[in-house]
Parts: structure tokens; sequence; C-alpha cells
């Protein structure tokens, strides 16, 4: 069974190495798509072995992450890989999940969901309201290399960084949840959850769908006991 690890990423220096570190052991290669980073995550990408790291070739200012996506996707066309590990920079397979992953990656499945834990303000505590409570997101799939190929598809949101980890058509086929978890690392801090809530309404301004992103900063920008759609009032647990 060959396994390729994909990844697209952005000044992410201050976790890629734990990311990477934690997806090695089941992966044969990693692929990773630097966007022009300002810090050192592609120097300390090409630092690992079995990690193809490269610049990506499109322009510092034009945002299309389904764009980036299909490139690696082409990319892992001339491996064939059986599975794609799928994950984002700031995350990290949670201890103890390669067995597991590779048990669930034994059965004949398309795709596979893992449980995201969003780390928030300690690194031994997890957001634990509204959709943060129980969050699942399609990481790791069968690719197929046949006509018609899933592609990652354009979407409303500016920049499409909506479109998931995992191309559309497989995300709509039998997509198992499972109890392994990634641990999320990019909302720990919260000077980096306001920056962020700044930098999605920014780009993506008024989007009811994801509630404005208000649900980002409960307890930051917004009273603790804040409620919107998505999320609070602010619940903390131990992880």
């Amino acid at each position: 069974m060959t396994v390729l690890g994909m990844l697209r990423v952005k000044n992410e220096a201050r976790w890629i190495e734990r990311c990477l570190s934690s997806i090695l052991p089941l992966c044969d290669q990693i692929i990773v798509m630097d966007d022009h980073s300002s810090d050192d995550t592609l120097l300390r990408c090409r630092s690992f072995p079995k990690v193809n790291a490269f610049e990506s070739p499109f322009e510092a200012d034009v945002l299309n992450e389904a764009r980036d996506k299909n490139l690696l996707l082409d990319i892992a066309k001339n491996q064939k890989p059986d599975w794609i590990i799928a994950v984002d920079g700031d995350e990290v397979l949670a201890p103890g999940s390669e067995q597991l992953l590779r048990a669930a990656m034994a059965w004949p499945l398309p795709c596979l969901s893992l449980r995201v834990r969003y780390l928030w303000d300690r690194a031994d505590q997890v957001r634990a309201d509204g959709v943060y409570g129980d969050f699942h997101r399609e990481s790791v799939f069968r690719p197929v290399f046949s006509s018609p190929e899933p592609r990652f598809l354009s979407n409303s949101s500016g920049g499409n960084f909506h479109c998931g980890n995992v191309p559309w058509a497989l995300r709509q086929k039998r997509s198992v949840h499972s109890e392994i978890e990634l641990l999320h690392f990019g909302y720990l801090h919260r000077e980096d959850r306001e920056r962020k809530y700044a930098w999605y309404n920014a780009r993506d301004p008024n989007n009811a769908r994801e509630d404005r992103y208000r649900h980002m900063v409960i307890g930051d920008i917004f009273p603790a006991d804040s409620r919107f759609a998505h999320g609070g009032p602010l619940r903390l647990e131990p992880l």
C-alpha cells in the first residue's frame, strides 16, 4: 500500500515540523506546496527526508486554494498512491493514532473523516461548544486518476478557501467518520484567532453561511457568553 501526504501551507513554521513528523511514519512521500511564506516554512519542510516541498508557481497575491490543491493532485498522479493524507500545516496527528489509521486504510473505503480537536489557550485544552465540540473533516482518501477525475471545486468564498482537503465528489461518497484525532494548533493563541478573524472577513466579508466568522473569537472580541450560529457560549475542556 502506497500512501502520499499532501499539504498546501503558508507561514506555518511554528507547527510544520510537528505536523510532518506526525504523518511521516505513514507516508512513502509527502508533497508540500508553500504559498509564498514570509517565514522559514519552506526551509523547514525541505529538511525532512521523503518531503518534496516547493514554492507555489502562482502569483503571491492571487489566493485560490482549489487551484492549488488541484495542482497537488496532478503531481500526485506520478506516484499513483493508494491513499492520500491531506492535512493542514497547523495540524498534528494525535499520538497513538498511527496504527489506528493504518488499520482504517486496510478497509475498502473511499474517504475517511478525522476528528479535529481545536486547542484553545493551552496545549492541554480544547474548545467544546458549538461546531468545535464534535467537528470531523475528510482528511484521508483514495485518489481516482481515471476520467472523470474528482477535483477540488471553486466556491463563493473569496479565494476558494472552503474547498476542503478532499475532492468534493469523493466527500459525497461513503465518507466514514472515525475518532482518530487531528490536533489543530492554529487557534491556540488569542492573537492568532483575532488575526485570522480579520483575515477571513477581509477576504470573505459578510459570509452568513460561516456566521461572519464570529464564532472564532468568542471570548476574545465577543463576550464568552455570546451565542452565534456555530458556537457559544465558550466552553473549554481538558484534552
